[in-house]
């Protein structure tokens, strides 16, 4: 979910105030900016709240991007960006799904919440 209005609006309280269920492992990630464009400022902020949630749990994550761009015959193209997380101790995958995202405009930062599946 995106969060909407002028440029002036507050960033939701989960940003700074998450309170998890019981039980439940959540971690959030921001990133500013990045030269490579949107999906990669989304995808690092995406590949630390991965890391949040691995670190809760005591597990190291090797966080690797991969970025593909097809052309066409008619000169137009495509990009795409896949994004996905390798734990490397202890035998552990950390899956998790995205709860809520908010881009800030004015600081042109992205955040995510993420928690952890079971």
């Amino acid at each position: 979910m995106w969060g909407c209005g002028e440029k002036s609006s507050k960033p939701p309280q989960w940003i700074y105030h998450y309170k998890p269920k019981k039980g439940e492992i959540c971690g959030i990630g921001s990133a500013g900016v990045h030269m490579k464009g949107f999906p990669y400022q989304r995808a690092t902020a995406i590949a630390r709240a991965i890391d949040e949630i691995a670190r809760q749990k005591g597990v190291t994550v090797n966080t690797q991007l991969e970025y593909f761009m097809r052309g066409s015959s008619s000169g137009g193209s495509q990009s795409s960006l896949s994004v996905y997380s390798v734990q490397t101790t202890e035998g552990q995958t950390i899956r998790a799904r995205i709860v809520e995202t908010y881009y800030d405009r004015e600081k042109e930062v992205f955040y995510v919440l993420m928690c952890e599946e079971r």
